[in-house]
This record gives C-alpha cells, sequence and structure tokens, in this order.
C-alpha cells in the first residue's frame, strides 16, 4: 500500500525548522552514519537499532543510501513501532520503487517541511496515537498526509484476492482489517477516489478465489460432453445421437420409431451437449462457481460482488477526526424511510390525528436503544460496533415495509414507525438478528439492546400526542 501522491511542500509557506522544539528530531538513516550538507540538525544513524538506542525523539524519518529490500525493511520497521504515524520519506534513487509503507520520495529539505506540517496537524488534532484503535489509526495516519490515498494490491495469495498493506500495518493483534474498512466506508469516514476492480465472493465464507464449472442444466452433473443430438419429429424426443442407435438403424428411444429420413422421420438440431448422467440434451450448459476454500457452489448472480476502489478520507471523516467524534456516527441506522426528528413526530400526531376520526386507523410505535455503546467501543474498536450495526441495519431493511418511517432523536435511539402493522412480530424478528449480531465473543462485553413498543389505539391515553408518547417509551412508563 504506498499512498497516492508523495508528500511535496504545501502551498502555504512551510515552517522553519527554529520553530521546532529541540526535543524533536528529524531522524536520517544511512548506512554510512555520516550527515549530508544541508542536514544541519538531524540526528543520522546508521540503522534501525542505533536509533531505538539513541532514544531520540523523531519528527520524521529520511531513509538514504539504502537498497530496495532495506528501505522496504526499514519503512515497515517504522510502521509497527511507536512511531507509525510519523512520516517517512526516502531518497530519489534511479531505478528504485517506492516502498509500499513508505510515503513516497523527495529530498531532505522537502522531507523536513512535510514532517514539520504533520507535526502541526497532529497538534491540531491532540490525539494520543498509542490509545487509538485500527479505524482511529487509519483516519488519524490519512488526516496527517491530506490528501492521501489507500491503495489496494492485488494479491493472489490473499483470500480477497485485493488487500490493503497499508491499513494491515497499523493494525494491530485482533483486529479485522476487511471489516474495518467496509465499517469505514459505510459510515462515509472513508470514500473512493476510483473504481479499481469489481470481485465476486463466496457467500458462506467470503472467499474471493472461485472455480467456474459448466454443468447440466438439468441436474446440475459434470459429465457433459459435447454431441450430436436428434429430434424425433413422431414424439418430439429430443437426445444424443447415440441413444437413437439401434443395431446399426436409428430408433427412437421413446416412442421406438424408426428413424429413416431426416426431414421427414427426425432433424438434428442445433444441441450441442449431452449429459451423461440423466441423458438430457442442450444447447447452453449452466455455470456454477465453486469456492476454492470452503467448497461451497452459487450460482454467478447469488455471488457478493465487492467494489475495490482507492480510498480517502471524506470531509465527514475528516470532520468527525477533528472534532472527537469517531464514536458518535450511527449513520447506517438512517438507510430505511429515514425522516428528521421534527417531521417524524408530525407524522405521528397526524397518525393520532387520523385515529381520532377513523377507529379503523391503528400503528405501532417502536424504540429501539443501544445501551452501552460506548462500553463496547472502548473495549472492542468502533470498527466492530459499527460493524454490527450496519448488519442490523441491513437486515432491519429487509423487515421493514416501504410504508414504515424511521428516525434518531440520539445517537443510540431508534424510533421505527409502523401504520397498520402490529409490533409484536417485528420486536420478535428483530431480537432474533439482535442476538445474531451482538453475541458475546472472547469474554468481552456484547452489545445490549432494550426494544419497546406502543401500538395504537390500545396504548393510547387521553390528550396522548407524539412527545408524550416517545417519553413514555424512553422512559419506560
Amino acid at each position: 500500500m504506498k499512498l497516492s501522491n508523495p508528500f511535496v511542500a504545501s502551498a502555504e509557506k512551510p515552517m522553519t525548522s527554529t520553530s521546532l522544539p529541540s526535543a524533536e528530531r528529524m531522524v536520517v538513516l544511512r548506512p554510512s552514519g555520516e550527515a549530508a550538507s544541508g542536514e544541519a540538525g538531524a540526528t543520522v544513524l546508521p540503522s534501525w537499532e542505533a536509533f531505538v538506542q539513541s532514544q531520540v525523539t523523531p519528527l520524521g524519518f529520511y531513509l538514504d543510501g539504502w537498497t530496495a529490500q532495506a528501505q522496504g525493511q526499514l519503512a515497515d520497521q517504522v510502521r509497527h513501532s511507536t512511531w507509525w504515524s510519523l512520516p517517512v520519506l526516502v531518497s530519489p534513487e534511479a531505478g528504485q520503487e517506492v516502498p509500499l509503507l513508505a510515503d513516497g520520495t523527495a529530498s531532505y529539505g522537502d522531507a523536513l517541511n512535510t514532517s514539520e506540517r504533520a507535526l502541526a496537524l497532529r497538534r491540531s488534532v491532540r490525539l494520543d496515537p498509542a490509545t487509538l484503535h485500527l479505524d482511529e489509526r487509519v483516519l488519524y495516519f490519512l488526516y496527517l498526509r491530506s490528501p492521501a490515498e489507500l491503495q489496494p494490491l492485488c494479491d493472489r495469495h490473499s483470500a480477497t484476492l485485493y488487500r490493503y498493506p497499508l491499513v494491515e500495518a497499523l493494525a494491530q493483534e485482533g483486529d479485522n482489517v476487511a471489516a474495518c474498512l467496509i465499517a469505514l466506508t459505510r459510515r462515509r469516514l472513508l470514500e473512493p477516489a476510483g473504481l479499481i476492480d469489481r470481485t465476486r465472493h463466496c457467500r458462506t465464507c467470503g472467499c474471493a478465489h472461485l472455480h467456474y464449472l459448466d454443468v447440466c442444466p438439468h441436474c446440475a452433473s459434470l459429465q457433459i460432453r459435447k454431441a450430436a443430438s436428434l429430434h424425433c419429429f413422431a414424439c418430439g424426443h429430443v437426445a444424443p445421437e447415440d441413444d437413437f442407435k439401434n443395431d446399426g438403424a436409428l430408433v427412437c428411444p421413446k416412442c421406438s420409431v424408426a428413424l429413416r429420413h431426416i426431414g421427414v422421420d427426425y432433424d438434428r438440431p442445433l444441441t450441442q451437449y449431452a449429459c451423461a448422467s440423466c441423458h438430457h440434451a442442450f444447447m447452453e450448459t449452466s455455470v456454477l462457481a465453486r469456492c476454492l476454500d470452503c467448497g461451497a457452489k452459487h450460482e454467478p448472480s447469488a455471488l457478493d460482488v465487492r467494489e475495490i476502489a482507492v480510498l480517502r478520507l471524506s470531509a465527514h471523516g475528516r470532520t468527525a477526526l477533528r472534532a472527537g467524534q469517531m464514536q458518535a456516527s450511527f449513520a447506517a441506522l438512517d438507510a430505511h424511510n429515514y425522516m428528521e426528528p421534527a417531521p417524524f413526530r408530525r407524522m405521528l400526531d397526524w397518525l393520532l390525528a387520523t385515529q381520532s376520526r377513523h377507529a379503523e386507523m391503528h400503528f405501532g410505535l417502536m424504540l429501539v436503544q443501544f445501551q452501552n455503546t460506548a462500553q463496547v467501543m472502548e473495549e472492542q474498536g468502533a470498527a466492530r460496533v459499527f460493524l454490527m450495526l450496519d448488519e442490523f441495519a441491513r437486515r432491519l431493511h429487509g423487515l421493514l415495509r416501504t410504508s414504515d418511517i424511521t428516525t434518531r432523536t440520539q445517537e443510540e435511539l431508534l424510533w421505527l414507525l409502523l401504520p397498520f402493522s402490529s409490533p409484536q412480530g417485528l420486536e420478535a424478528r428483530l431480537k432474533t438478528v439482535l442476538a445474531d449480531q451482538t453475541t458475546d465473543q472472547g469474554g468481552s462485553s456484547a452489545l445490549r439492546v432494550r426494544i419497546r413498543h406502543l401500538q395504537i389505539p390500545g396504548d393510547l391515553r387521553a390528550g396522548d400526542h407524539a412527545v408524550q408518547l416517545m417519553t413514555r417509551l424512553q422512559d419506560g412508563a
């Protein structure tokens, strides 16, 4: 994974090294350990081990004089260290590729300017890199380099075919890189900058390594072959020619009529295939996709299609990071017939007014409250929680009707307005979905969800209006 553009000097006037605190110094890693001209104020060291022992607080890293392999190893050591977020620039070497985990090539002066700009951005958000979960680390990394992009790498050894090496380098033990990127994209914190490919994945295990098989459309057998076929005019039977042969003559195996004259008794249709298992003749085969990982078979139309794109930090993601609201986005729950709370309350009041004049009008009001999201985010990271919420929203969409309305009055409070519907059945189905999505794993806290509902007119009280009904549900009265 590499950033789409190496860091270059900003259009704004760069800060000078004299404005930096003396505790933070540019670290130059050069095999000789000798400083070059124009590197005043930098700490020049011959190896990564020497840097670790020096206890220097780095401003950024500049790699010079190394082979491409050595540069890649040094960049990897930086990304897996305490200083994972700092810029890593390499000197321009003819014919050498930029390491996947480096920020690009630059002269020492440009590398210094880049590192100073990253320092200013670090100070603007005041986050502790050591305490960030993977989703926050990804956004923080991109924020320090904006504009910057995450480039996917095609890797046939990867189960999903494409991977993001930079995000993998930022991940810690137990982090799910694919789930993190899906959650960040669906929460609109990352956005696609350019479509690279579309891949198809097994619905059972998610693997992208699929083998496509031509099979019989009648019995799905692999035992098919190209073969000439005959069509009996007497009974309409179509089968491979071998099935009609009988002691040197052609006889229909179904009606036993002798076939003597082509065009009169029989003809040869355009059928090109025959199945040895069911003897079915056909023109086109069916296709099945077999997963090379779990062995499951699916029709191609049933495969999970994913778009592989270059990803970049969105404006929403930048704002959420700066405002410290990384864990305050439940946008996935807004997908089905969502409206803002004010019109939702007006809609509820309208239904109440209609019900007072027409007794046949009935509806349900339901509250789904996520009770301990902050605790679970602290323990397991926001990416896992939002991935569960996204899956819940997807299943909820399949349960609700086109006439049902949703809103959120707080991040954790999801309201459902269900015209001409009884909420009891929906509540039972939602609890089944939530049991699948919030199960405790590995001793960590499970996501707790409370569901309450009112059935109108059965639960209606004199003088009730929208605010009173919603308050009653929220307070549990």
